[in-house]
């Protein structure tokens, strides 16, 4: 019987729920505080969804805000303005999310498609073909996501992840600076928990074609992935 309320209480201080944070606070037990502020959520009416949701819920599957998401980025391959437009989408999605990112330098790790929990979310080049899904017929010029684990009790959350850039692409002279930024941002919206969404307006939109800034839906999905529960 005292095991069994033991193992009660210990749920209580840790799971995300309702009940579970007016425990914690009755018994006065202090969580992780946020790195950052989080990030009001918007109301524009844009659509968003989320790559990921917790079991049974419409919740998202999120990063902790109570931790950076450490990163890091191989150039190689890359134009020489890479590491400008790559930072420059990083803080971009962490101001609209509310998710901290932490800058772990640069790396020649080339393992984007075998990522363990302790890894950072490695970013950089490929060439055509290096990887599944990143062929030149495919039309995918970038891609990005993370990986899910559960951390007891029903709940997933994401701790690593990579955003993978092709070559060629990236090296054509009359490619913009703004529209590589868009398409690192694109990548990174999948690596917090963004899906793709069918609309014209948003950068998340699946056949994007000139959108180089967050739209409304996109604010406030980024808003939202950026509230999840700190563990």
């Amino acid at each position: 019987m005292l095991m069994a309320l033991m193992l009660t209480l210990g749920a209580l201080l840790v799971t995300p729920t309702a009940i579970g944070q007016q425990f914690r606070v009755l018994v006065h037990f202090r969580q992780p505080s946020r790195v950052l502020p989080a990030v009001p959520v918007p109301d524009a009416g844009g659509p968003y969804a989320f790559e990921q949701t917790q079991p049974g819920s419409k919740d998202p599957v999120t990063y902790s805000p109570c931790k950076p998401i450490e990163y890091v980025v191989n150039p190689t391959g890359g134009p020489r303005d890479a590491l400008t437009f790559i930072s420059a989408a990083v803080a971009t999605i962490s101001r609209a999310s509310g998710l901290a990112f932490h800058d772990d330098g640069i790396t020649d790790d080339t393992d984007f498609e075998h990522r363990n929990a302790d890894d950072p979310v490695l970013i950089g080049f490929v060439k055509p073909g290096a990887i599944k899904g990143m062929s030149v017929e495919s039309g995918h010029i970038g891609l990005g996501g993370s990986t899910a684990y559960d951390v007891g009790f029903g709940h997933r959350m994401y701790r690593t992840g990579m955003v993978a850039l092709r070559t060629d692409w990236f090296s054509t002279p009359d490619v913009s600076r703004a529209e590589k930024q868009a398409v690192v941002m694109h990548e990174l919206g999948h690596v917090v928990g963004l899906d793709h969404v069918k609309d014209p307006h948003e950068l998340m939109d699946a056949e994007n074609t000139g959108v180089t800034t967050l739209g409304p839906g996109d604010r406030e999905g980024l808003a939202l992935l950026g509230r999840g529960s700190c563990r």
